[in-house]
């Protein structure tokens, strides 16, 4: 039991610190499980092989009680070295040229390299072993942890770091050229210590670390966005990136995070917030009117399961029942697209919820305006680390028409 909880630990995460910060780098592992797998000779028949066990040469895994075959190449490794050697190749490429053929095939390298390392730990594999799974893992926390203390070595703060990546913010009070400079020779180094490429991913102008929407005092590991000098925007986490959020309210977040390009210190950053109020406001004045398009108030999600086994009238339990009488098989898996009409619709009629986004008829139906605006506040509020309490009165308000200009300007500058 207990060698099950030292060895299946998943790659090693340095929680974030919560807040706003400005010139941070990231540093980021070039396919970095697949890089392991292939450099360090893992396979399910390299793992604890019987015949290194005997005579003591196998490699020792770090801080697990796993050793792998210092004689004998594995299958795995030496199968995956060619895609991988091509994805390392056209992600270089791709920086300094902008072809999309290319782009493609970067991806889909990237992707069948993903699924290699899951596939590795899937019990049912004909080339798997979860140890040979567990042991990339290893040396994945022990590679990202050797990172940080070289990192910090130089005069760094690690900021956060995920399994196969660092965000570094400098202590030295150094300009951004320098500090550029200096991380571009960090990742150099890095890359030679553990003989896994480390690349330099960018320099943020500011990147904001969130906190857990159910505790606001614990940090979301996964939630965060940032500009880089380049201007690229980097998003994890946020509504920008699920599928079941209306159009209209991803742009109005697209929308309020661009508000904040070229800020490069976080007073510039606090600096631009009224704008970034005054664009909300201007979304809520839009949905308000009653004249969003059916394509920007479309919600998709994929239906979990047969309709009949919905217990509770969610949205997507009501919207799979419309799907099945409209006469499509609604069968789990299956994607489901509609509108809110009432969110607080009548118990006794759940139907009255939603309706499916083909049926909706912007002459004959009304969407709930008041749910579409929570949404946009929520999409608002979840890019920041901290608190609007005055959200709630001026989103209020966009129901009574009795709002005054004081309150408007109250809250644009507040």
């Amino acid at each position: 039991g207990m060698d099950l909880i030292t060895n299946d630990r998943g790659g090693h995460i340095f929680e974030p610190l919560i807040g706003v910060f400005d010139q941070v780098v990231e540093l980021d592992f070039s396919s970095m499980y697949p890089s392991l797998m292939a450099n360090f000779n893992i396979s399910s028949e390299t793992i604890n092989c019987k015949c290194c066990k005997e005579d003591g040469t196998g490699v020792k895994v770090p801080g697990v009680n796993f050793h792998i075959c210092s004689k004998r190449e594995g299958i795995i490794s030496k199968s995956i070295s060619l895609p991988l050697s091509k994805r390392l190749y056209y992600k270089e490429y791709n920086k300094t040229h902008n072809d999309l053929r290319y782009k493609f095939t970067d991806i889909a390298l990237k992707w069948v390299l993903v699924v290699s390392f899951g596939y590795l730990g899937f019990k049912n594999a004909r080339f798997g072993k979860i140890e040979a799974h567990q042991t990339v893992c290893a040396f994945a926390r022990e590679f990202l942890m050797r990172s940080a203390e070289i990192a910090e070595k130089h005069g760094c703060k690690v900021i956060h770091g995920i399994v196969d990546s660092i965000y570094l913010k400098d202590t030295k009070g150094r300009t951004p050229e320098e500090f550029e400079e200096l991380t571009r020779r960090i990742a150099t180094e890095i890359s030679d210590s553990v003989g896994v490429p480390m690349s330099w991913d960018g320099l943020f102008d500011t990147i904001v670390f969130l906190p857990s929407r159910a505790e606001p005092d614990i940090p979301a590991l996964s939630h965060y966005w940032g500009i880089k000098s380049d201007g690229e925007i980097k998003v994890r986490g946020i509504e920008v990136r699920r599928r079941d959020i209306p159009k209209i309210v991803k742009d109005a977040q697209y929308a309020f995070i661009d508000i904040f390009q070229g800020a490069k210190t976080v007073d510039e950053f606090k600096k631009r917030i009224p704008k970034a109020k005054k664009k909300l406001y201007e979304y809520v004045e839009r949905i308000s009117s009653g004249k969003i398009s059916r394509d920007e108030l479309t919600i998709r999600q994929r239906i979990s399961r047969s309709p009949s086994q919905y217990k509770v009238n969610s949205y997507q339990a009501v919207a799979a029942r419309q799907l099945e009488r409209s006469g499509v098989i609604a069968s789990a898996g299956k994607n489901v697209r509609y509108i809110i009409l009432n969110a607080d619709a009548d118990p006794d009629f759940p139907e009255k919820k939603v309706i499916l986004s083909d049926f909706y008829d912007s002459q004959k139906h009304e969407y709930d305006k008041k749910k579409y605006i929570e949404l946009l506040k929520r999409a608002f509020e979840n890019i920041f680390p901290f608190e609007f309490p005055e959200l709630d009165d001026l989103l209020k308000s966009a129901f009574n028409r009795k709002s005054t200009q004081k309150e408007l300007i109250s809250f644009l500058t507040g």
